[in-house]
């Protein structure tokens, strides 16, 4: 199966599992609530490593987002999709710790996202990246400026 037709858990607004759908239809107009992660990995400086989205991505090319974000798919939990992708991603096993989760929308160009997002932190001070997903990375204690609407909820959730 292809990324956009992988099947995506879609829930409702308490977070239980009410179907499937693929990649590309849950992110279409306004797109369907499915689970998603974001994990932000922090530096022993306790700087965030920001990870600017490739800009081959249909949503939110070229933007700055937390260290990997991705979807739950059929038979994951947040935990091991979160794994999954952070080490695709960034070639490394960190241990993560869980923090937050939040439902958010946001539209990109017609299209957008409509999720329940698990937040996941961890500490790393060296990534592998993968070109096709992170073009490129930067550490920063108080990231601004262009980042996704999902690492801005998170920034503004944790203070």
């Amino acid at each position: 199966m292809g990324p956009v037709s992988r099947l995506l858990l879609l829930v409702d607004e308490r977070d239980r599992v009410i179907g499937r759908d693929t990649k590309r239809a849950c992110h279409t107009g306004r797109g369907r609530r499915h689970r998603a992660f974001l994990v932000m990995i922090y530096n022993r400086k306790g700087e965030l490593l920001l990870a600017r989205r490739s800009p081959d991505k249909w949503l939110w090319p070229g933007i700055w987002d937390g260290t990997v974000a991705g979807h739950v798919e059929e038979g994951e939990t947040y935990a091991s999709a979160a794994r999954r992708r952070v080490f695709e991603e960034t070639g490394i096993r960190p241990r993560l710790r869980r923090t937050d989760k939040f439902a958010y929308t946001a539209r990109w160009k017609g299209d957008g996202e409509n999720e329940m997002c698990a937040i996941f932190t961890a500490t790393a001070d060296e990534l592998r990246p993968d070109p096709k997903e992170i073009d490129r990375c930067k550490c920063e204690k108080r990231p601004r400026g262009r980042i996704t609407p999902w690492l801005r909820i998170a920034l503004e959730r944790r203070t």
